[in-house]
């Protein structure tokens, strides 16, 4: 196998690899809002009282769907990880072999995942970690029956829920994006070049 046919090989599957880890990301953001829509406004409607939290005197619906959608978006979190990795080393591999960046499409699909990968890396390593920190206050205030300390973390959280909503759909936008335009690129024509003689 020649260089050539070789780099043709490795742009076609580097391609696929990345058009499925697009595919995969997109779809788990958008199942982690599903979920959340269904889960808080189920418990509601069952009013649960959870025993492993005996003292606690406040919403025990809040909490128990508080925790259950937390494992969700913990796990969501990783799938988005390992799918944006997938898609930078998989773009990476194609500009190596020799994809052109020669249209305003081809562009446009470079910079929208690098401002998709800076909003993921803020969600992930800045945002995620201060939401944890007080969420894992509000069930352990929880926990220990204290109920005014539990309110105080749980109000912090509520108040940073609207940001977290915001930064996934627009995340869930921007996959959408990048999504297209990944599928626009592998048939759009390449812009030719002037010869000059």
């Amino acid at each position: 196998m020649n260089r050539a046919c070789f780099s043709k090989t490795a742009s076609r599957i580097a391609q696929i690899t990345h058009l499925v880890a697009l595919s995969i990301w997109l779809g788990s953001v958008a199942m982690s809002g599903v979920v959340a829509a269904i889960v808080f406004p189920l418990m509601r409607t069952l009013e649960p009282t959870l025993a492993s939290y005996p003292n606690y005197e406040g919403d025990h619906s809040l909490l128990a769907g508080g925790l259950i959608a937390s494992r969700v978006f913990f796990v969501v979190d990783a799938i988005q990880f390992v799918c944006a990795a997938l898609a930078l080393l998989t773009i990476s591999i194609m500009i190596v072999a020799r994809y052109q960046i020669n249209t305003i499409a081809r562009l446009l699909r470079i910079m929208v995942l690098c401002a998709t990968l800076a909003l993921l890396s803020y969600h992930l390593f800045i945002f995620m970690p201060q939401l944890t920190l007080t969420l894992q206050g509000y069930w352990d205030f929880a926990a220990a029956g204290d109920t005014v300390q539990a309110d105080q973390f749980k109000d912090r959280f509520l108040e940073s829920h609207s940001a977290a909503s915001r930064i996934l759909g627009t995340l869930t936008i921007a996959v959408l994006i990048n999504l297209i335009l990944a599928g626009w690129t592998l048939t759009a024509a390449p812009k030719e070049t002037q010869r000059h003689d």
